[in-house]
């Protein structure tokens, strides 16, 4: 089968020619229909995992997928050949990933059905996206009328957080590069800042009260704290890249650490489906292009979900 990995850690990623991976007697064999890319796929080529789980080589990227059952092992209970699955599929040994024509996973893992109305590309950009923007909303927990800072609102999880959070009526601000202020609009943004400098300033002009809550997919240390401070005193500020103070004054500070399981994926899957909202796949590429477009959004310029379609 054709499939992208990285010889060693740190290595080009790069098309090559493999064995389809064996199904374990818990797992499911899954012919890889569409392949979402997430930047943690850079991160695990990097060796982010290394010294806390077992990887094999070449280390085939990526950890969501959607496609067609085509074999089961003989424990497997939850699915059978010809069902259509999506979800998270890492885990052990890291490396047998969904860049790839076939794939596999335990049936333990976050992964259910997804019905016929739902193409397999949105179905593949949904789960570590997906999963992450409702995992932080529910940590967030806002009513109605609430206003939510969203920094980083035109990547993968911030499309996600931005339609999420209009469907509960809540009043996001989105914070993105300056040409993605239309597309946060139609996602559910009722105003739009541009990040950088003028971010602090904007948003104190846009709530001079300040905002109940905040959800930041960008900010490093600093600038994260620095951005906390237009958070209402008492309450939540959360960071997806572990910029979090637990001693810092003001609203507390949480980072987020997504524990994927079916449950969430399925409420995921229920709520988009209920508030009919398209899912946001930006960009669709071939395994060929695949290398490339990993590159893209490693080095930030990623917008919405990109998708593999082998």
């Amino acid at each position: 089968m054709r499939a992208v990995a990285v010889r060693s850690f740190k290595a080009p990623p790069e098309l090559i020619e493999l064995p389809r991976p064996d199904v374990g007697p818990a797992e499911v064999g899954v012919r890889v229909q569409a392949a979402g890319i997430n930047p943690f796929d850079a991160k695990v080529a990097d060796g982010i995992l290394d010294g806390q789980r077992p990887h094999r080589f070449p280390l085939v990227l990526g950890s969501d997928a959607a496609g067609v059952v085509d074999s089961v092992g003989p424990a497997v209970r939850r699915f059978r050949v010809g069902d259509r699955v999506f979800g998270s599929f890492l885990h052990d040994p890291v490396g047998v990933g969904t860049y790839a024509e076939f794939s596999t996973v335990p049936e333990s893992n976050a992964v259910a059905l997804f019905p016929t109305e739902v193409s397999a590309a949105e179905a593949a950009a949904l789960p570590t996206a997906g999963m992450t923007a409702l995992d932080a909303l529910d940590r967030l927990n806002l009513p109605a009328g609430a206003r939510l800072l969203i920094v980083g609102a035109s990547g993968g999880v911030g499309s996600f957080a931005t339609r999420l959070a209009a469907t509960r009526g809540i009043r996001v601000i989105a914070a993105g590069r300056a040409d993605s202020a239309d597309r946060a609009r139609e996602m559910g943004a009722t105003e739009t800042v541009e990040v950088g400098a003028g971010l602090i300033p904007g948003v104190r002009s846009l709530a001079p009260e300040g905002v109940d809550g905040l959800l930041d997919l960008l900010s490093p240390g600093p600038a994260f704290q620095a951005i906390a401070t237009l958070v209402k005193p008492g309450r939540l500020s959360v960071t997806s890249v572990y910029a979090a103070d637990p001693h810092a004054a003001g609203g507390a500070q949480v980072n987020l650490n997504l524990q994927p399981t079916a449950a969430l994926l399925e409420r995921l899957l229920t709520e988009v489906r209920r508030a009919q909202f398209p899912i946001p796949v930006e960009r669709r590429v071939s395994l060929d292009d695949a290398p490339a477009a990993l590159a893209a959004i490693r080095a930030g310029h990623g917008r919405g979900k990109t998708v593999i379609e082998p």
